[in-house]
């Protein structure tokens, strides 16, 4: 029996049950957490506090110390938003030619010897020559 059950956001439609297509346990988790990363702050109607702006790194070239701090914005935020999951780490990793990874390392809360890494990557032309 799953522990966590959540829509599957594709919206897809499970051909058995007649319904929409779920998302469960570690599988839900991962979801969300690209959900909180993803969402910019003010994008969620009636919670403005929601989101990790994640969209907003790949128009910058960060320094160490931003990538730092956002990293350390993602944690809090994460830790906030996903209680069912414990983040081990999150790498931000900004190569400077239009491409970024965001690696976030989780555990769900109901197993913690799985672990599981989500890879979030960008690519965006910066408009370099």
């Amino acid at each position: 029996m799953a522990k966590y059950t959540d829509i599957d956001f594709s919206l897809s439609k499970n051909e058995i049950t007649d319904d929409i297509n779920v998302k469960t346990d570690i599988n839900a988790i991962s979801q969300s957490i690209k959900n909180i990363i993803l969402t910019s702050k003010t994008e969620k109607i009636f919670d403005n506090s929601f989101g990790a702006d994640g969209y907003d790194l790949v128009y910058n070239n960060l320094s160490k110390t931003e990538i730092l701090a956002q990293r350390s914005k993602f944690l809090a935020e994460l830790q906030v938003q996903e209680p069912r999951a414990i983040i081990r780490d999150i790498n931000i990793e900004d190569n400077k030619s239009g491409s970024f990874i965001i690696t976030v390392t989780f555990s769900p809360v109901y197993d913690t010897s799985i672990t599981r890494n989500l890879n979030l990557e960008f690519t965006v032309d910066r408009g370099q020559e």
